[in-house]
């Protein structure tokens, strides 16, 4: 019997049993981890408005929130979502191993999350108009395409090449079709400050753009395979959340085979507000 082992898992298993409790006397953030379509790990939080980008009108800074943490819990047990908290460096591991939802200690995230907490520019990514909220982030948009509408030509080859030359809608291809012309949609649409960026774009048809009604089509992201909500957070079930957090652990599962032997770094996600 490998005792180190079963020592190991039952230090794990008290560990985890301490971690569904908080301390009402202690502030924390709500952060969670996840991986969207494409595998990419990203941080998700719970923020304010702290002022207005100066690269685009519209455009939001936003800063993580303190948050009550016997509210959230309940809000997070009534959508049956799984939570720690995280209060020291070892807890701070499993929950980076294992993403999901978590009160981060304040002292523990200022420590070591400083950029998932910090400020970041961002934009509201239009699940506003179907009963969701939620931002995503524009800091790596560069400065010479933050007022750009059309795409470039190169940006429109990439998104065409992306999506296989074909409207990710009806399927259909314009080699297969003469009467196809293919378009390139912004997912969150420029009225609504969407940025013209490859991941807020993607292949329709003409026919099927001209029978979008409204513009904003939050499910193209997942027909497109694209990073984002496909569809609002309020009564849209787990099935979503639940495939980004095992998308997560398997990235960090072959993110440790990659790097066994290493000094053990962890991922870096990207941001996406709440």
């Amino acid at each position: 019997m490998d005792q180190g082992g079963s020592a190991g898992n039952l230090e794990l298993a008290q560990q985890l049993r301490q971690m569904i409790r908080f301390d009402p006397t202690r502030a924390y953030y709500a952060l969670t981890l996840r991986a969207d379509r494409r595998g990419i790990p990203f941080w998700s939080r719970h923020t304010h408005w702290v002022g207005w980008s100066e690269r685009k009108t519209g455009w939001e800074i936003r800063v993580a929130s303190l948050v009550d943490p016997e509210s959230m819990t309940h809000a997070w047990d009534a959508m049956r979502q799984q939570w720690l908290v995280v209060y020291d460096d070892f807890s701070l591991a499993i929950f980076m191993r294992r993403g999901g939802n978590a009160l981060v200690e304040q002292s523990v995230a200022e420590a070591h999350l400083a950029t998932a907490i910090g400020p970041s520019e961002c934009v509201r990514d239009g699940t506003a108009e179907v009963g969701g909220f939620g931002f995503v982030a524009t800091g790596h948009v560069p400065d010479d395409d933050v007022d750009r509408r059309a795409p470039s030509r190169s940006l429109r080859m990439q998104v065409l090449k992306r999506d296989g030359y074909r409207c990710v809608v009806c399927g259909r291809k314009a080699k297969d079709h003469i009467d196809i012309e293919l378009h390139v949609h912004h997912l969150i649409p420029w009225r609504m400050d969407g940025p013209t960026t490859e991941e807020n774009l993607v292949t329709l048809c003409g026919t099927c753009h001209k029978g979008l009604s409204p513009d904003y089509e939050p499910q193209l992201r997942e027909l497109a395979g694209l990073p984002g909500r496909a569809g609002p957070v309020i009564g849209a079930g787990n099935a979503e959340f639940d495939e980004e957090v095992t998308r997560y652990r398997q990235h960090v599962r072959d993110f440790l085979n990659r790097v066994e032997g290493s000094d053990g770094a962890n991922p870096s996600p990207r941001g996406i507000e709440q």
